[in-house]
């Protein structure tokens, strides 16, 4: 994934955390605060409901919460991944470059 769509995406979330009303906020603030590895289970949901104190008229936000937090994470996994990738690549290339250029200059070649 570019970095660009990456950047996009917590801005998004930021701005979104921004537009909520007071009680949403401080229940996202609550489920990032948790301690709890979340997944998208019944139970996970049920456990993080039951830890920051949510009614059962708001599962509908916390589940979507929830599902933002999973999708968010694996973008950045998918980020990090691309940039070790690349940064690898780089590397490479760098190392190529250089053997490349010890053998012009053993032929005569000035690169």
């Amino acid at each position: 994934m570019p970095v660009y769509a990456f950047m996009v995406t917590v801005n998004m979330i930021d701005t979104s955390r921004k537009s909520l009303p007071e009680r949403q906020e401080s229940l996202d603030r609550a489920i990032e605060l948790c301690g709890f590895k979340l997944d998208s289970s019944e139970i996970c949901l049920r456990r993080v409901m039951e830890v920051i104190g949510a009614s059962t008229s708001e599962i509908s936000f916390v589940k979507q919460c929830i599902e933002l937090r999973l999708r968010t994470t694996t973008l950045l996994d998918k980020a990090d991944a691309f940039i070790s990738e690349t940064e690898t690549m780089l590397d490479l290339f760098e190392t190529e470059e250089e053997e490349w250029r010890r053998k012009g200059h053993a032929l005569g070649f000035n690169l």
